[in-house]
């Protein structure tokens, strides 16, 4: 390989032979270029994936003679004579790969983006280690994230395919039929195993110009000039376009539009696009960018929300540096305080955190003869993205279709357009397509984040551990504009006492604007921070009383016919009680222990989260259900960016009509082919999704039956449907059919049915909540919750302050879980968010911009991190849910965090109050706690 090497340099060739996936090929070109550039971009080998072009997410992993290798981080000069094989090379002859087959079988697939770099980093370790431990799985595989899955199923599919090579014994795939609560694999898995899987960056792009944001360099602002003269001289620019070219509002925002697409007058924040290069090529749209010259008239930058809430003399915004501001009441809360026996106060600072999904932000914008516009992202709605397109570009919304392409993770962060608008302006002016991917970098400066948050919180109880007063102070970071921040706001307000009945309360909340980028939606909707908040201050409050942590919440928790703190009575479906008292009977039997000098510890954290929008909001969704030819096909609108909403519609619709859900057809997310769906966001989809599929389905079945009765004379209760059969219920045996879905077809055709189901009314929260009952309608701020608790058990090192989560325990009400593997792995997958949330995540920044701009600087977990995770689901049904089902995508991850932080000081005595937990604060606390006791 040396000698390789050396002959390039000296001879100044520009041209080696490699072998990918056992062909000889040739590369010429500069050997400045990189592996993935070349696999990608020249031998079109898509399942690589560029996740980040810096080597810290694995995503674009292949095997260079048999080790996993980055390939971004490897120069073609690197690579003449070897041999490298890809995730296309794995399958043989048509027959999978047996990690490919496992990754598939044991739900180890959620998103997919990260699934071939994970499977060609496994089997580089398993060629050479059949039969590896845990130990070598995460030492093999820690450069790959995955966000999704949490990871504990990417141990079982490596496990699982290790032992059938070692053993020779093959794997087959899963898709026999089951039933509902049962294991289903995801129908588009065996693509992403494959590396098939097709996203936004891997559409094709001839004829297409690049698009490149021109961001501010200024964090707070007015705009005096923008010279583009310089940039439009540079050959291959085809266009600069600034505000001034937007024919519409040019403005954004899920609720309040008051985000720029371009801005014309003011930045607020670093990320601002103050104008976009149309070019021939990445490289000129790149380099004409850094050529427009922006005029500023600096303004002071406002980091801190605390400065920012009270500042008279600099806004942010016209209105101020308030976006919101929220107050309820609830009994009396003095007199709650009075009547404690036991009072416990702190405050807990929660930082900013980024959703790092692993698939970059991109689009493909393409212009039509009759002034339409087709779009190809990624989103979690795809109306609402084409709402936003076509106000701004002042188009009908039937000329602006939107097509949500696979999605590599989502979380929250795709709810509102980041370049989608840019794009389709550039389209729509050029008349060219436009394809534009933002860099790892700009995601992490230009997407939404979590909310940083400041909680003051109080509790009061009385001897026997009852609640009597709770008092909350809450301020939001919501950053430079508005996203999503007035609905968290209203979470963090309305969630702030967790799954607690509380007689006497005050609650204040605040989100300001900052000159930071914007927060909005991310997993948990606002409803993490205050329960981080809670659950710690919960546990010093059962310390205090000298009680079980898990007694005083059985004694507190909500249960049906209690109110919450808002004013809701609850009704059915109430798991909090059930969780807690699973939870008791469970760790009576947990035996952990150590001797390598750190500590264990054991916290305890329980929390509710919303199923669906509320608060007055309308909540609906469409399905449309058809009989196409012999099969059915169905049309819907829900996202599934990773979550299993795809699976969970064909498992309903499966079970409507007795068929296997691996037979039916899917349509989605394209606003010309589907009906809208709602965006994918409050753990809504099985709810709402699920119901509309429910009944479109029935509906179509009950019309082929009453054809069918019709042409046989057969009484419509008599027949059923089975397998794409038409049978008679009493025909032994069942063999003896009717008719089929074929017949039907044939005889009358496409038969198509739509339903669109509209969620329970709900309202808005009242200012107090005492006597909250309306004549009108019944005083329900969501139709249903959620809930769960979790154990966390963790190692302390007291001299280096790491903490090491070594298992997590989640008890989980989900309602009727429709997929186990789903929910198994949307709780696996929110253990590991909610554990970087206590112990590495935080996004950063200052005034020159992001800290924090890397995957491995905003401290995502990695596989090393797994801990040991049993989930336990209760079978807790929602009689308006379908087939009893409500949704809990959100819910895993919020105990998670305030468990391990409370398991930190069940181990060493510290408690942790401004999050994460990273070893120097531990460190620290621990030295402080030492000089208290010192000087005792």
């Amino acid at each position: 390989m040396v000698n390789h090497i050396l002959k390039v340099k000296i001879m100044n060739i520009d041209s080696i032979q490699l072998y990918v996936n056992e062909i000889q090929t040739v590369f010429t070109g500069s050997l400045s270029r990189t592996l993935l550039e070349f696999l990608r971009d020249d031998m079109g080998l898509m399942g690589t994936k560029n996740g980040c072009g810096v080597g810290h997410c694995g995503a674009c992993t292949v095997l260079v003679d048999g080790v996993a290798k980055r390939a971004c981080l490897v120069k073609m000069s690197r690579v003449d004579g070897v041999h490298v094989e890809t995730i296309e090379g794995l399958a043989k002859n048509g027959v999978l790969h047996p990690l490919q087959i496992s990754f598939v079988n044991c739900g180890a697939i959620q998103c997919g983006f990260c699934t071939p770099g994970m499977i060609i980093s496994a089997k580089g370790l398993i060629d050479r280690n059949p039969n590896p431990t845990t130990e070598d799985i995460k030492k093999a595989l820690k450069h790959n994230i995955c966000r999704c899955t949490g990871y504990t199923k990417i141990f079982d599919a490596i496990f699982m395919a290790a032992k059938a090579l070692r053993e020779g014994t093959t794997l087959s795939l899963a898709t026999e039929r089951k039933g509902l609560g049962t294991p289903v694999i995801r129908q588009d898995a065996v693509d992403k195993a494959m590396g098939k899987g097709i996203y936004t960056e891997d559409l094709p792009e001839e004829g297409a110009l690049y698009g490149e944001l021109v961001l501010s360099t200024c964090a707070h602002g007015e705009i005096i000039s923008i010279d583009t003269g310089k940039a439009k001289a540079i050959e291959g620019v085809v266009s600069v376009l600034t505000g001034e070219d937007i024919p519409g509002p040019n403005l954004i925002g899920i609720i309040s539009k008051k985000q720029p697409i371009l801005a014309t007058d003011k930045v607020r924040y670093m990320g601002d696009a103050v104008a976009m290069i149309l070019a021939e090529s990445k490289e000129i749209a790149q380099r004409a960018a850094k050529l427009v010259e922006v005029v500023y008239h600096e303004l002071p930058v406002i980091l801190d929300m605390c400065k920012s809430k009270g500042n008279k003399s600099v806004s942010i915004h016209d209105t101020g540096n308030v976006l919101s501001e929220l107050h309820i009441t609830r009994g009396n809360i003095e007199q709650g305080f009075r009547e404690a026996d036991v009072i416990v106060e702190e405050t807990i600072t929660v930082p900013a955190i980024e959703h790092a999904y692993l698939e970059p932000d991109a689009v493909y914008a393409t212009p039509h003869e009759d002034g339409s516009l087709t779009i190809s992202t990624q989103s979690q709605s795809s109306f609402s993205y084409r709402d936003e397109i076509a106000e701004n570009l002042e188009l009908p919304v039937d000329k602006v279709r939107v097509i949500t392409r696979m999605t590599g993770g989502a979380f929250g962060g795709r709810e509102e357009p980041t370049i989608q608008v840019h794009a389709a302006l550039g389209a729509m002016i050029t008349g060219r397509p436009v394809h534009m991917v933002m860099s790892r970098e700009d995601v992490m400066l230009r997407t939404i984040k979590r909310h940083g948050e400041i909680l003051h919180y109080s509790y009061g109880a009385k001897a026997n551990g009852k609640i009597t007063a709770f008092k909350a102070d809450i301020i939001a970071d919501t950053g430079a504009y508005p996203s999503a921040g007035e609905a968290v706001i209203l979470r963090s307000v309305l969630f702030a006492p967790g799954p607690y009945e509380i007689p006497n309360a005050e609650i204040s909340g605040c989100a300001v604007y900052t000159n930071k980028t914007p927060a909005g939606a991310m997993r948990g909707f606002g409803s993490n921070q205050p329960a981080i908040a809670s659950e710690i201050l919960m546990d010093m409050l059962a310390e205090k009383l000298k009680m079980d942590p898990l007694d005083l919440r059985i004694i507190n928790g909500l249960d049906t016919g209690k109110q919450t703190v808002g004013g809701q009575v609850l009704g059915e479906s109430v798991g909090l009680i059930p969780s807690l008292k699973i939870m008791q009977q469970r760790l009576k039997d947990e035996q952990i222990t150590l001797d390598d000098g750190r500590i264990l510890g054991l916290g305890i954290a329980s929390a509710m989260k919303n199923v669906g929008l509320g608060s007055g909001m309308n909540d609906a969704a469409g399905a449309i259900a058809e009989l196409c030819g012999d099969h059915l096909l169905l049309r819907i609108a829900s996202v599934d960016s990773g979550q299993g909403s795809d699976t969970m519609a064909r498992q309903i619709a499966a079970e409507v009509m007795n068929l296997n859900p691996y037979d039916i057809e899917l349509i989605t997310n394209d606003t010309a082919e589907t009906i809208d769906g709602g965006v994918t966001t409050a753990s809504r989809q099985t709810f709402v999704t699920g119901n509309a599929v429910r009944s479109a389905v029935q509906k179509l079945k009950e019309k082929m039956l009453e054809l069918v009765s019709g042409k046989s004379g057969l009484d419509i209760d008599q027949l059923d449907c089975v397998g794409g059969l038409v049978i008679s219920r009493d025909t032994v045996p069942s063999d003896k059919w009717v008719s089929s879905f074929q017949d039907l077809y044939k005889e009358f055709g496409n038969m198509a049915v739509t339903h669109i189901y509209t969620a329970p009314e709900t309202v808005p929260v009242s200012e107090n909540t005492d006597n909250c009952e309306r004549s009108d309608a019944p005083y329900r701020l969501h139709f249903s919750y959620c809930f769960g608790t979790q154990a966390a058990f963790v190692a302390v090192s007291p001299e280096s302050g790491s903490v090491e989560v070594l298992k997590v325990i989640a008890v989980h009400d989900a309602g009727k879980v429709i997929n186990t593997h789903g929910a198994q792995g949307q709780i696996e997958g929110g253990i590991m968010m909610g554990l970087g949330y206590a112990l590495s995540e935080e996004f950063l920044m200052d005034e020159k911009g992001v800290i924090t701009n890397t995957f491995k600087k905003i401290g995502v977990p990695t596989i090393d991190m797994t801990p040991i995770i049993e989930t336990v689901t209760i079978d807790n049904e929602l009689s308006i849910g379908p087939f009893g089902a409500k949704g809990m995508g959100e819910l895993p991850m919020i105990p998670t965090t305030p468990a391990i932080i409370n398991a930190i000081y069940n181990a060493v005595g510290v408690r942790i109050r401004d999050l994460p937990a990273k070893p120097e604060r531990v460190r620290q606390a621990l030295a402080e706690l030492a000089q208290r006791n010192i000087t005792k």
